[in-house]
């Protein structure tokens, strides 16, 4: 595996996604459009909450507002990861193919799309946060960053692998919208999941942990040691499976 394979493999995928300036816009609105809307539509009066992976499920009182800025937050980390994601590992096959006929190897192409996808979640993730840091006070800003960089790479995985399984972008496109929107987008805010009746399927979906890493930091003192354990090893699976997926196909 060289280095300088790895930078042009990483170069080149870059250049594919970004050289149309309406992607890096959209990334940057997105956001603001979540938090705009959330802004306008959540309440201010405070309500009781339970945080599912803290000690004993503890009630605590927090503004509808606040908590729903958090999570729409990790719903547009979730969202626009996962996305970018499913783009990388779909788009230009040909040019894939010829890269391993010059001599690549499908670990440095891998190794460069994991390293673009990374980037994008570090970038996104420290962004929305910031962002998010100028309409709350969370009590550990560095936790909240944790939650949202680790919700992209779960999600940002995840994309990977429906890329690698499926070879449309509209069947992709549409595994992504599901699951985002009805784990990070639904199930997973506090106020679904205190009146949920099998709460062991909510635990179960990839958004649980990162969230729990996040809502934790930004109204509690509890240690999130665990949720963030959890959060790498099924960020890390999703990620290995559509490493083998990926290496299977271009070997075929």
């Amino acid at each position: 595996m060289q280095l300088d394979r790895i930078t042009y493999a990483f170069l080149l995928i870059f250049k594919e996604n970004f050289r149309r300036r309406i992607t890096i816009l959209l990334l940057l609105l997105i956001p603001a459009t979540f938090y705009i809307i959330a802004i306008y539509t959540s309440s201010e009066i405070p309500m009781l909450i339970k945080i599912a992976s803290a000690p004993d499920e503890p009630v605590i009182l927090v503004k509808p507002k606040d908590l729903g800025l958090i999570y729409i937050g990790l719903a547009a980390t979730g969202f626009l990861v996962s996305f970018m994601a499913l783009n990388i590992m779909q788009r230009n096959a040909p040019a894939r193919k010829r890269l391993i006929l010059c001599g690549y190897k499908t670990i440095e192409l891998l190794t460069a799309k994991f390293l673009l996808v990374i980037s994008i979640v570090i970038v996104l993730g420290i962004y929305i946060a910031v962002m998010g840091l100028f309409l709350i006070e969370p009590k550990h800003l560095s936790g909240v960053v944790a939650g949202y960089v680790l919700c992209g790479y779960v999600y940002g995985s995840y994309g990977l692998l429906i890329g690698a399984i499926l070879k449309k972008e509209l069947e992709g496109i549409l595994f992504i919208v599901l699951l985002a929107n009805i784990d990070i987008g639904w199930l997973q805010n506090p106020i679904f999941y205190a009146a949920s009746q099998n709460k062991f399927i909510i635990k179960l979906l990839p958004g649980f942990n990162p969230s729990q890493v996040s809502v934790i930091s930004a109204f509690t003192d509890f240690s999130i040691n665990l949720p963030i354990i959890y959060s790498l090893i099924y960020g890390t699976i999703f990620l290995v499976l559509s490493m083998i997926i990926f290496h299977t196909q271009l070997k075929t």
